[in-house]
């Protein structure tokens, strides 16, 4: 069997089947409840794993006070999305990309009805995401007007923090600043991501809402809102669907699109979307 090695170094990648999930005692606060839960729902739906492996075993389960407490089959939940990409991007072109029915994803161009959409699936822990991700927002600026540019959420269980932090840029996203707390994230990665106690894990991303402007009352309460995952979920679930089996994946139309990773320029994305989408 072929493997593409340069694939391997540039994306955190998932097993080809799902890891066991065992039951374990609640979390007491009502973030440890949740990110918990949420830590194993969406990975262990399908068993995502280590980064440029299928040998290591996945952890997004993990926590300080308990240990993993959601069944797979309580995952299917769906709602709408929400993503992030930088401070970089145009403000004002953060409204939701829809199409038909389904939500897939938020703007980092502005809106062509009918071209084709180039998605990137993130995961904020992923190291690879945030060297793709600054990339992403410039094709986005070079396709503005020519197709539509959005990002969805791909968290892996082998990034123990990965939905949480995904939760807060939902949280930040209530209040129109998903590109700035994405922003933070990406930045912060090795200041968050080996926390285990879910408490200073939820203080560290209420000070990052602080920083940002943000009125913290209200974010913690997104942070804490049982329907907060569902977008997380949502995304997680049509990633898989159409066949993402890492972070960072591109797709067009809900097509993966291979060859393509954190080490791609600006050139070769702006290039492949177009060709994949049929521009001249």
């Amino acid at each position: 069997m072929h493997i593409n090695h340069r694939l391997i170094n540039h994306r955190c990648s998932k097993q080809a089947s799902p890891p066991p999930v065992e039951r374990g005692t609640p979390m007491t606060s009502p973030l440890n409840r949740r990110t918990l839960l949420l830590g194993v729902v969406p990975a262990a739906a399908l068993g995502l794993s280590a980064c440029g492996s299928s040998s290591s075993q996945p952890s997004a389960s993990a926590s300080a006070s308990g240990s993993a407490s959601a069944s797979a089959s309580t995952a299917a939940t769906s709602a709408s999305a929400t993503a992030s990409a930088s401070a970089s991007v145009d403000p004002s072109a953060t409204a939701s990309a829809t199409a038909d029915d389904g939500y897939v994803g938020y703007r980092l161009n502005r809106e062509v009805p009918g071209a084709g959409t180039a998605t990137l699936y993130t995961d904020y822990q992923c190291p690879y995401c945030a060297k793709a991700e600054p990339k992403f927002e410039e094709a986005a600026k070079k396709l503005d007007g020519i197709m539509n540019v959005t990002v969805r959420h791909m968290p892996l269980n082998m990034h123990a923090n990965a939905v949480p932090a995904a939760l807060a840029v939902e949280a930040a996203a209530a209040q129109g600043k998903h590109v700035e707390m994405a922003n933070k994230l990406f930045a912060t990665q090795n200041d968050w991501k080996n926390i285990k106690e879910r408490d200073k894990l939820r203080t560290l991303f209420n000070d990052y809402a602080k920083e940002l402007g943000l009125n913290t009352e209200e974010f913690d309460k997104v942070l804490l809102a049982s329907d907060t995952v569902k977008p997380i979920q949502r995304d997680y679930e049509h990633a898989v669907k159409i066949g993402v089996k890492g972070t960072p994946t591109f797709a067009v139309n809900d097509k993966v699109v291979e060859g393509l990773d954190s080490s791609s320029s600006v050139d070769d994305l702006v290039s492949t979307f177009k060709r994949e989408a049929g521009v001249k």
